[in-house]
């Protein structure tokens, strides 16, 4: 028997204004279909999912009555150890909606309830499969093996990455093989670095990409200030303009034009460079990269590669016969999604994500933050 995961997204819950319990209603945990898995020696195969053994009585039926834990516990969970684990527990009503299926839960856990209600809103089930080896095809889609007995231990509240695929209320889905094999931590060297007049502590593989992207982010900066100075010019342009009333019209409103193209300008590049929405940017692109350079190493040029490109060449460095290009974006955010889950520590350990940050009004202080949680996240994992 092997342990698998699907995952979903709690996005619809209210909370029981007696008891303080928060109820989940009608969420899809599973899905017919065929995804890939990585095996404990690293090969990728194909396996189905398919509607006999998901959607028949005993499947389904064990999905009631069963427990939610916070994050998947490193055991099944049984009535040894219900009283560490246990925050919660399905209905008694998991059913079949189409190609999926649904069930209620209740989560009973205040810390748990505290940590739903601030951003920690995705399920990963556990349960016990038969892998049997039978070639077919589902929908189109070709598989190497199929799951049998399907039997569901527990479904965990737990964190993922920003672009993870899942079974959510829309009915996506994808499932992963959690590999056995365990994989020895490795130290991370720092350096620091000067950033906006402060020191900042950054990974030294990371030093020149954090410089860069602080260039880039004054070079812009740059870029606004020209774009209001010759804002400036042209409204004075524009006001002596009006003075020459309907002999001067057309070069008024060629002005205007301009003026009008390089405020939209403006407040683009404000949007994109400015804030927040910066310190998000730096965030996500600094996540993907220290998720595919174990992959690609350290020699890898990430400079001008889009996420999808950097995903691409990480499966590739671990499966280089696969055909990527008919691939679909979701296929291929499932084969990176599996050899990330492949390459983490043993135990039913579900899909960490990115915790969230604190505001912050100054970028280089969100920076410094990305690091001190990248380094945390490492910990956890047992890599450093």
């Amino acid at each position: 028997m092997l342990t698998r995961y699907d995952t979903a997204t709690i996005n619809k819950f209210s909370v029981d204004s007696q008891t303080g319990f928060l109820h989940v209603k009608d969420v899809p945990i599973a899905r017919v279909g065929v995804f890939p898995y990585v095996d404990k020696s690293g090969k990728f195969t194909m396996e189905a999912k398919l509607p006999d053994d998901l959607l028949n009585d005993s499947a389904v039926e064990s999905a009631n009555s069963k427990p939610v834990t916070d994050d998947h516990p490193q055991e099944a969970v049984n009535t040894t150890n219900t009283s560490r684990y246990m925050k919660g527990f399905t209905a008694n009503n998991a059913h079949v909606d189409g190609d999926k299926l649904k069930v209620d839960m209740t989560i009973t856990d205040s810390a748990l309830i505290k940590e739903i209600q601030g951003g920690k809103q995705e399920l990963s089930i556990g349960f016990q499969t038969e892998v049997v080896p039978v070639k077919g095809e589902f929908k189109g889609m070709a598989y190497d093996s199929a799951q049998k007995n399907i039997q569901i231990n527990h479904v965990a509240v737990v964190k993922r990455g920003r672009a993870g695929h899942s079974v959510r209320l829309t009915g996506d889905s994808a499932e992963m093989v959690i590999d056995n094999s365990q994989e020895k931590g490795t130290s991370m060297e720092t350096t620091k670095i000067r950033l906006d007049g402060a020191d900042v502590t950054v990974a030294t593989n990371d030093a020149d990409t954090i410089l860069k992207l602080d260039a880039a982010n004054k070079e812009n900066n740059s870029k606004i200030a020209k774009l209001n100075a010759q804002i400036k010019e042209l409204e004075a342009e524009r006001d002596k303009l009006k003075g020459g009333a309907d002999a001067n019209k057309k070069a008024l409103d060629e002005a205007k034009a301009k003026n009008d193209s390089l405020e939209k300008e403006l407040a683009d590049a404000k949007k994109k460079y400015e804030g927040d929405a910066l310190d998000e940017e730096i965030t996500k692109r600094m996540d993907l990269i220290n998720e595919v350079k174990p992959f690609v190493g350290d020699s890898f040029e990430f400079s001008g590669k889009s996420p999808k490109e950097m995903k691409v060449e990480a499966i590739k460095s671990v499966n280089n016969s696969i055909d990527l290009d008919d691939k679909s974006d979701d296929y291929i955010d499932a084969y990176f999604d599996s050899i990330v889950a492949n390459s983490k520590p043993s135990g039913v350990v579900g899909y960490p994500g990115v915790e969230k940050k604190d505001n912050v009004d100054n970028p280089r202080n969100a920076l410094s933050n990305l690091y001190y949680e990248n380094n945390k996240r490492n910990a956890e994992r047992g890599e450093n």
